[in-house]
C-alpha cells in the first residue's frame, strides 16, 4: 500500500485529481531529494494530510543547504496547495528550468565574484530537475496507470482509535465520511470526519447505527438499536440532517435501508414472521428468504438494488443478488465463505464487495459486472471490507481484524482459560460434569468451507478435531457429538468422541436448517428448520433410522427439550416462548420469557431455564422460573479487555452451574479512504 506523505491537497480532500496533482507529487520528490527529507513529514498519516493541506515545507535553502533560492522558488512553485497557482503542465515546468539553465550562461544578472562559488550550482539544480522532469512524463502517464491497479492503491487512514466501525458512507461533496462506530460493547454513534480536519466529530446521540446518506446529504439512520449479528443492526429507522438535529422516526424494527438515488423514498430490509424481506417502497416485498438479507445498495439509476442473500441465518457466507422494481432477482456471485460490505460503481456497471473464497487469505475486495464476470480488486493483511465509493471512484472501506475467542470455567478452576483453537471460535457445549467441550471454528480459511468441529478437555489439553460442520451438542453419554453441516446441501451428521465412523441422518425435505439438540435419551434429536418456500418449524428424529417428524407448527424455532424429554421449548417469529407438549396437547405460553432472552438450557430444576442477552457486555447469565417469571442472576461473564468486544456469541453451563464456557465476538477497524482503484 502507498503513503500519504505524496498527495496532493485535492488528494486529500477526495477531489479529482488531474496533471496538477501529478506536479505536487513531483515537487514532494523534488523537495526529499534535495533536502533529504520528506517535505511534509509527520508521525502519523492524519498529522501529514493536516500538513499537506495547511503548511508549508521549510526553504530548501535553509539549515546551512547551499540551495539556491531560484530552485527554491520552483520547488516551492510546485507545492502551491491551489492546483491553479501551481505550474500548469510539464511543459511549464521545463519552461521555467530552461529559465534557470540559461541564467547560468550570463553574467549580466549574476552577483559580486563573492557569489561565485555558489553560481555553478544553478545549472547542475537545474539539470538534476530536467532529469526529473524527463522522468515526470513517465510519472504523468505509466506511473497513472500503474496507480489504478491492486498493488498500487493507496489506503489513507482516517480513524484512528481502537474502535469498531459498522458503517461508512461518503457525503455528497465526495470528500466528507460520515461513519457509525463503538470504542466498547455494541452501542454505536454517529461520527463525521470532514476533509479539511483530520479528527472525526461525534454527532448525535449513542445508540445511533448509520444506514445510507442521500444525494441531498439526508441521513438514514436507525435509533434504539439492538445489535443482531456482524455490523447487522435491528431498530427504529428515522432520517437525520448531517449537521446533527433530531430525528424524525420512519418505521420500527427495521434492519437495513438505503435511499433512491433522489433522496425521496426508502428500500429496506426487515424482518416478518421469520423471514428477512427486501422491501420498495416499504410495504412492497421485492424478495424475502429463511435465510437473512443484508447490506442493500440502490444503482445510480435507481432500476436495481443489489444486496447480499444468506442462506444460514446470521452465517454471513451467501452470494451477491441484484433485483428489480418488479421482483426479478438475479445471482452474480456465489460461493462465497463470507461477504460483508457491498457499493455500486459511480456509472452503474460494477457493484464492489468484500468476500472470502478459495485461495484468499483474508476477506478481500472484489468487483462483479451486471453480467456475472468477476474479478478481484485488491486485497491486504487482514480482511479489507468495502463501504462506500464516491463519484471519483475512490473506495471507502475498513481494514478489519474480528475474532471469535472462546473462554471457559473449568471444575476447581480459580480462573477463565482461553480454549479458543483459531480465531473463530463458537457454539460452546458443554458436558455435564463441566469436563469436555464442543465448539465450532468458522475459520474458513484454515478450517475448511465447512468449518471444525473440535473437541478438548476444559482444563487446556490439546484440541481433538472430529470432523466438519456446526457443533450442535453432547450426547448424554458423552459418546457422540452432534453437527450440522452448512453444505450444500445442508444436513446432520453425528461424529463418534472416541473411536467409530460418523452417521449422516436423513433430512428428509428439510433444506435449511437453524438449529439442533440432543434429547435426554441421546436416541433422539430435535431438529429445527423449514422445507423449500415454508416456515422453520422443529423435527423430532431418531438417529438409529428414519425422516424428521414435524412436532411444532410453522413459524417456530430455537427448541431446547425438558429434563424429562416430554416438551419442546420454542419462540414464534415475534420472539415470544412457547412450550409445546410432545403428547400432542395445546401449547402454553411462556411469558417469563422475553425476545431479547437467548435460552441456554433447561436448569436442573424442570421449571426454569438458564438465559442471556448476548448484546450486553458483560454478559448476564440468569436463571428464570418459568411459572413466576422470578429471575435470578447466576453470573456475569465478559473478558477483562471489553476493547472492541461486541456481543457474547454463546454460553454453556454445565449441571452444577458452577462450570461454564462463552464465546465473545471482537472486532477492531480502521477506517480508511482507498486511492487509485479501478
Amino acid at each position: 500500500l502507498g503513503t500519504a506523505g505524496y498527495m496532493s491537497p485535492e488528494q486529500v480532500r477526495g477531489k479529482p485529481a488531474d496533471a496538477r496533482s501529478d506536479i505536487f507529487a513531483l515537487g514532494t520528490i523534488l523537495y526529499e531529494m534535495f533536502s533529504g527529507r520528506r517535505a511534509f513529514e509527520k508521525d502519523s498519516s492524519a498529522e501529514t494530510m493536516a500538513a499537506i493541506l495547511k503548511e508549508d515545507p521549510p526553504e530548501l535553502s535553509g539549515e546551512g543547504r547551499k540551495i539556491p533560492p531560484a530552485v527554491d522558488r520552483v520547488v516551492r512553485h510546485c507545492l502551491e496547495k491551489n492546483p491553479a497557482e501551481r505550474f500548469q503542465s510539464a511543459r511549464d515546468l521545463a519552461f521555467n528550468l530552461e529559465s534557470l539553465t540559461s541564467l547560468s550562461t550570463t553574467g549580466a544578472a549574476l552577483p559580486a565574484p563573492a557569489a561565485r562559488p555558489r553560481k555553478w550550482l544553478i545549472p547542475i539544480a537545474a539539470a538534476a530537475l530536467l532529469m526529473a522532469v524527463t522522468l515526470a512524463a513517465f510519472i504523468a502517464g505509466e506511473w497513472r496507470q500503474r496507480a489504478v491497479g491492486p498493488q498500487q492503491a493507496t489506503f489513507v487512514q482516517m480513524s484512528y482509535q481502537p474502535e469498531t466501525v459498522f458503517s461508512a458512507r461518503f457525503a455528497p461533496d465526495g470528500g466528507t465520511v460520515v461513519f457509525s462506530a463503538a470504542p466498547e460493547g455494541n452501542v454505536p454513534q454517529l461520527f463525521v470526519r470532514r476533509s479539511d480536519y483530520p479528527a472525526p466529530q461525534a454527532i448525535g446521540s449513542p445508540g445511533t447505527a448509520l444506514l445510507a446518506v442521500s444525494s441531498q446529504g439526508e441521513l438514514a439512520i436507525l435509533t434504539g438499536v439492538r445489535h443482531v449479528a456482524h455490523f447487522v443492526f435491528t431498530g427504529t429507522l428515522a432520517r437525520m440532517g448531517l449537521g446533527g438535529g433530531a430525528p424524525r422516526e420512519v418505521l420500527q424494527n427495521v434492519q437495513g435501508a438505503d435511499w433512491s438515488p433522489d433522496g425521496s423514498s426508502f428500500a429496506i430490509i426487515r424482518e416478518v414472521n421469520g423471514e428477512s424481506r427486501l422491501e420498495y417502497p416499504i410495504g412492497t416485498v421485492l424478495y424475502q428468504t429463511a435465510g437473512y438479507l443484508s447490506d442493500l445498495r440502490f444503482s445510480p439509476r435507481g432500476d436495481q438494488i443489489a444486496f447480499f442473500e444468506h442462506p444460514l441465518r446470521y452465517d454471513d457466507r451467501g452470494a451477491v443478488d441484484v433485483v428489480d422494481l418488479q421482483g426479478h432477482k438475479r445471482e452474480l456471485a456465489q460461493g462465497f465463505g463470507g461477504e460483508e460490505g457491498l457499493a455500486w460503481s459511480g456509472d452503474g456497471s460494477t457493484i464492489y464487495f468484500s468476500g472470502w473464497r478459495a485461495g484468499d487469505s483474508f476477506m478481500v475486495i472484489h468487483a462483479a459486472t451486471l453480467t456475472g464476470k468477476l474479478r478481484t480488486v485488491m486485497g491486504a493483511v487482514g480482511d479489507l471490507l468495502v463501504k462506500d465509493v464516491n463519484k471519483q471512484g475512490n473506495l471507502l472501506a475498513n481494514e478489519d481484524n474480528d475474532q471469535y475467542r472462546l473462554m471457559a470455567f473449568a471444575p476447581g478452576a480459580k480462573s477463565e482459560r482461553d480454549l479458543s483453537w483459531l480465531d473463530q471460535s463458537v457454539d460452546p457445549f458443554i458436558s455435564s460434569d463441566g469436563r469436555d467441550l464442543l465448539f465450532t471454528d468458522e475459520n474458513d480459511i484454515a478450517a475448511g468451507p465447512n468449518y471444525a468441529l473440535l473437541l478438548r478437555k476444559t482444563d487446556g489439553s490439546p484440541v481433538v478435531r472430529l470432523g466438519d460442520g456446526v457443533a450442535s451438542g453432547l450426547s448424554p453419554d458423552g459418546a457422540w457429538a452432534l453437527s450440522m453441516i452448512p453444505g450444500p446441501p445442508m444436513r446432520l451428521e453425528l461424529y463418534p468422541t472416541g473411536a467409530g465412523e460418523k452417521r449422516v441422518l436423513d433430512q428428509g425435505d428439510i433444506q435449511n436448517y437453524q438449529s439442533a439438540r440432543f434429547f435426554p435419551d441421546g436416541a433422539h434429536v430435535l431438529a429445527c428448520g423449514n422445507q423449500p418456500g415454508r416456515l422453520t418449524r422443529c423435527y423430532i428424529q431418531d438417529v438409529a433410522s428414519g425422516a424428521p417428524r414435524p412436532i411444532t407448527p410453522e413459524g417456530t424455532t430455537g427448541g431446547f427439550v425438558s429434563p424429562n424429554g416430554k416438551e419442546v421449548l420454542v419462540q414464534d417469529a415475534d420472539g415470544k416462548a412457547f412450550i409445546y407438549p410432545l403428547d400432542g396437547g395445546p401449547a402454553q405460553p411462556a411469558p417469563a420469557l422475553t425476545p431479547q432472552d437467548t435460552v441456554i438450557r433447561w436448569s436442573t430444576d424442570p421449571r426454569s431455564v438458564l438465559v442471556f442477552q448476548p448484546f450486553e457486555v458483560p454478559g448476564r447469565v440468569e436463571k428464570v422460573d418459568l411459572s413466576t417469571g422470578h429471575r435470578t442472576l447466576v453470573r456475569e461473564i465478559a473478558p477483562a479487555d471489553r476493547t472492541g468486544v461486541l456481543r457474547i456469541l454463546g454460553v454453556a453451563v454445565a449441571d452444577d452451574e458452577k462450570s461454564y464456557a462463552y464465546a465473545y465476538d471482537r472486532d477492531l477497524s480502521r477506517l480508511g479512504i482507498i486511492l487509485g482503484v479501478q
